[in-house]
């Protein structure tokens, strides 16, 4: 994974796939660079991977996967027949739909270096509302790691407010973790318990995905919306 989905962390894959090579020569390397497209830049050349994989939906897309691989490693069919695809896969090309990722991954690669440094702007200006707003009562997840510049995970600790209470309430869509393991929210996220937040903290968190057209005036209305919300909260008994 180059980035993960729930802190924003990303990870050194250059440097991973460099030693892992080196252990074991001729052994093939993928990556998921899902999260990482269309907010950092992503060359499969720097990275050095063998197989990597993206995903539309997550850079304004149609919902559709593509799947890169190095003309010297294979790529073995899971499902068999269908000659018009060179082999690959039975059915017929979703042509709509891989013309729109094609054009979609386009736009993302020209409006990058914009698209980045505004949502790191309001990123940080989240993360500094959240400091002001909420003090020592505040959590931030991963802050001192390398993370993309859209993805904030924090944890407020005042009375009754749970994360998942926090959520049922608020105006503006947040997740406990990943959207494909939203069904277990009686269970802290693995991916923070094994990037050492502690359990507590886990089971109280919140992650918050900015995009390309959020601004200023957005955060505000998060913040101020966390407090309406808090405060009810802490009303109840």
């Amino acid at each position: 994974m180059l980035a993960n989905n729930e802190t924003g962390v990303v990870f050194d894959i250059t440097k991973i796939a460099r030693r892992v090579k080196k252990e074991y020569p001729g052994l093939l390397f993928h990556t998921d660079a899902a999260q990482a497209i269309g907010k950092i830049p992503v060359d499969v050349t720097e990275l050095g991977v063998d197989y990597l994989t993206i995903v539309g939906h997550k850079f304004y897309g149609p919902r559709i996967g593509a799947v890169y691989h190095r003309v010297t490693a294979p790529l073995v069919p899971l499902l068999f027949g269908g000659g018009q695809e060179a082999g690959f896969r039975p059915g017929t090309e979703n042509t709509p739909m891989i013309a729109g990722l094609g054009l979609a991954a386009q736009l993302a690669m020209q409006g990058l270096a914009d698209q980045s440094i505004n949502m790191l702007k309001c990123r940080s200006y989240l993360e500094a509302r959240l400091l002001e707003t909420f003090g020592d009562k505040l959590v931030i997840n991963c802050k001192d790691s390398p993370r993309l510049p859209n993805t904030s995970n924090f944890a407020i600790f005042l009375e009754n407010c749970r994360s998942v209470n926090v959520l049922e309430r608020v105006r503006f869509i947040a997740s406990k973790g990943a959207a494909c393991h939203s069904h277990s929210t009686a269970k802290p996220s693995r991916n923070l318990l094994n990037s050492g937040v502690s359990y507590e903290v886990a089971m109280n968190s919140i992650r918050i995905s900015l995009g390309i057209y959020n601004t200023i005036e957005d955060v505000d209305f998060i913040i101020e919306d966390l407090v309406r919300v808090t405060n009810e909260l802490a009303q109840l008994q």
